[in-house]
């Protein structure tokens, strides 16, 4: 079976290819002369703006596609940046801009809780839309920890472990994650119900 990734983020691309089974055919829009695959992600929850991705593409090739977005959660922020945290410094902000505003808008703040959320769509073959959800608990660290750059993994520690996600490995963080959760129910499903790579 092969599944199409909705999304042009390398980094993104890199840890789901990871965290799905090799007997799975990943692809990405590039496999497919796809370029610069982009959708405005305007939705109210990470659920809208994951199916929106997925649709997108769906409509334009007609083959299964998985998409997935993901919000953090501050208690201290009133749950911002949440569903805009990809463009919460700005329109086109780096990584590094965003975790910058975040660690500003909680200087002095005690409470530094928050949580990583993702929702992965699945459209079938047939055009029937699935949806699974991963959550992860953990604090705002008060400074960058770790090499890893992508999205706030530098300043996000989750509960129950000492580092960052910034500071993990690949394999220490899939064990962990929103996304590793969100993915391994999308995985389970296809085993359930038989999408398997023969199909």
């Amino acid at each position: 079976m092969k599944v199409v990734l909705a999304t042009s983020n390398k980094d993104k691309i890199k840890e789901i290819k990871n965290l799905i089974p090799k007997n799975y055919q990943i692809l990405t829009t590039k496999d497919l002369n796809i370029d610069n695959f982009e959708v405005e992600e305007d939705g109210e929850t990470l659920k809208e703006n994951a199916y929106k991705k997925a649709k997108a593409l769906y409509d334009r090739i007609k083959e299964p596609v998985i998409a997935d977005d993901t919000g953090i959660f501050v208690k201290s922020l009133d749950n911002r940046p949440g569903v805009r945290a990809h463009r919460y410094a700005s329109n086109n902000p780096t990584y590094k801009e965003n975790r910058n505003k975040m660690l500003e808008e909680l200087r002095g703040k005690e409470d530094r809780s928050a949580y990583f959320c993702t929702c992965v769509c699945y459209i079938d073959k047939a055009g029937k839309d699935h949806y699974f959800e991963g959550k992860i608990y953990g604090q705002i660290t008060e400074k960058e920890l770790g090499a890893y750059d992508f999205g706030y993994d530098q300043i996000f520690k989750p509960e129950s472990s000492d580092k960052t996600f910034g500071q993990m490995t690949v394999d220490e963080k899939n064990h962990y994650s929103h996304r590793a959760l969100a993915l391994n129910k999308f995985v389970n499903y296809l085993k359930e119900n038989d999408e398997d790579i023969d199909n």
